[in-house]
């Protein structure tokens, strides 16, 4: 039987899934993009599957791909919702206080979406990072997966790059790129300057938005060091202009897995969510 919504591009080594123990599962929601992804209980990756959804993502096209074989018929030891959407805001922990969460999201984006507020708090920079998580997804997968446990992206891939990049921490701009966002974080002198997700429509929109960023926080593009990952080709026009600017840049892949010159997609595509995994 076909399938109504068909990922945009996945990964899998085993098509026994439901039958391996102490499965965790990972449900990334972005703006634009779901991804779930079955791992091992060490977080080695079994399945990854990404859907890319230009309505956005609701709660029925979530629970229809839940409802698929291959993940309603698993049991899971641990999981987690990895929510990635722009509406986020960064606070030094010194001066944030849990009950505040509410007023300060509220305060920058609104009250136009119905949201639970969460906080990360991400020790490794002494940040809290609040965000929102829609009411009727959070609340279908609280009832379907009562442990469920939520971060925000940024927290996690913030946490990612104090582990795996602190000898580049100088002048450093790390992109990751899904469905019409940037997310973009950027370090100069060991100090975090800017980390959020930024929509982009075309190459001239990506380049500007980066290329601006780089400019107000008076970095040299010469001896800017750059890592890009996530949903980018390396043929497209987006990718080559990025060369032309930065000099010192690269495609970051995973060696978690491996894909293969017939894959539609590179490595670097999956790059982004086997971070997260490593630092929930």
């Amino acid at each position: 039987m076909q399938h109504l919504i068909q990922p945009s591009f996945g990964y899998s080594i085993d098509a026994a899934i439901p039958a391996a123990d102490h499965l965790n599962l990972f449900i990334e929601l972005g703006e634009h993009y779901l991804t779930i992804s079955l791992c091992a209980a060490d977080k080695s990756p079994l399945s990854i599957e990404t859907y890319v959804l230009k309505e956005g993502v609701d709660v029925y096209t979530l629970e229809y791909i839940l409802q698929l074989e291959k993940y309603s018929q698993a049991s899971y030891e641990e999981v987690h919702l990895i929510v990635n959407t722009p509406d986020v805001s960064l606070v030094p922990e010194k001066f944030h206080k849990d009950h505040l969460s509410d007023s300060i999201y509220q305060t920058l984006h609104g009250d136009l979406k119905v949201s639970d507020i969460h906080t990360d708090h991400v020790n490794q920079w002494e940040l809290a990072l609040v965000y929102g998580v829609e009411k009727t997804i959070l609340h279908f997968l609280k009832a379907r997966y009562p442990s469920l446990q939520t971060k925000h992206f940024i927290s996690l891939a913030l946490v990612s790059l104090f582990r795996n990049n602190l000898e580049d921490l100088d002048s450093f701009i790390k992109i990751y790129f899904s469905q019409y966002y940037l997310t973009v974080i950027l370090v100069k002198g060991a100090q975090l300057q800017f980390a959020q997700s930024i929509y982009f429509q075309t190459t001239e929109d990506a380049i500007y938005q980066l290329l601006n960023l780089v400019d107000r926080h008076h970095m040299d593009l010469k001896y800017l060091k750059a890592q890009v990952s996530g949903h980018i080709d390396e043929d497209s026009a987006t990718w080559k202009e990025l060369k032309k600017y930065v000099l010192d840049i690269s495609l970051e892949p995973t060696t978690s897995i491996e894909t293969s010159t017939s894959d539609s997609v590179g490595s670097h595509f999956f790059t982004p969510h086997l971070q997260v995994l490593q630092c929930v």
